[in-house]
């Protein structure tokens, strides 16, 4: 995978061959591989680089992988987590599935292209989710944009409407006023329907 920034992978396992292989492999494919011999090593490790993935096995000592993979799917959600176990029980997979692992291989792993592989998908799927998520963001602030937008039109009308209302009240009330004048000065009421804004229609003849 072509990127302008080496891809960082930890690998966490207590078997150094399996270490010394991993790395030697990734690196020729240009990826900046960080080991770790034990999964509390591995942790520390994780935070002092933020890697972009991580390959552990599970049965270490001390600190197993399935506590490493508890640990990192929660702390870290979005970082791949790849599992390469030489336990064979479907148990195992199914335990690492569920405790956040993006894939599962088993050792040995001999041919490592499958490695490869497994490191270029879930990084396809990680950037999937990266880009989703700025969609969605994306899309979110247009919602509020659009919806601050129709509501600060929405009080626009308002107000003018509360002005027109206002305005016509006001002329209502005037031509009351004209009509109760002329009826002091016993003259014909001006306006037939005061309560009605169009004056025309409403002029008496």
């Amino acid at each position: 995978m072509k990127t302008s920034e080496p891809i960082k992978v930890l690998v966490i396992d207590d078997e150094q061959p399996v270490r010394d292989s991993f790395r030697n492999f990734l690196e020729d494919q240009s990826y900046t591989v960080i080991t770790a011999t034990g999964g509390s090593k591995g942790l520390s490790l994780f935070n002092e680089h933020l890697p972009d993935v991580v390959i552990l096995d599970l049965r270490m000592p001390e600190v197993s992988g399935h506590q490493v993979l508890k640990i990192l799917s929660e702390q870290s959600p979005d970082t791949p987590l790849i599992v390469v176990s030489g336990t064979g029980h479907i148990g195992d997979t199914v335990d690492a599935l569920h405790l956040g692992a993006w894939d599962y291989l088993l050792k040995p792993v001999s041919d490592l292209s499958m490695l490869e592989h497994s490191v270029e998908r879930v990084l396809e799927r990680a950037a999937l989710i990266r880009e989703n998520r700025g969609h969605q963001r994306n899309l979110k602030a247009e919602v509020n944009r659009q919806t601050k937008k129709l509501t600060e039109k929405i009080a626009e009308m308002s107000r003018f409407n509360r002005m027109a209302v206002g305005r016509e009240r006001r002329i209502i009330e005037l031509k009351r006023q004209i009509n109760l004048l002329l009826v002091e000065l016993e003259r014909k009421p001006q306006y037939k329907s005061p309560d009605v804004i169009d004056e025309d229609s409403s002029l008496i003849e």
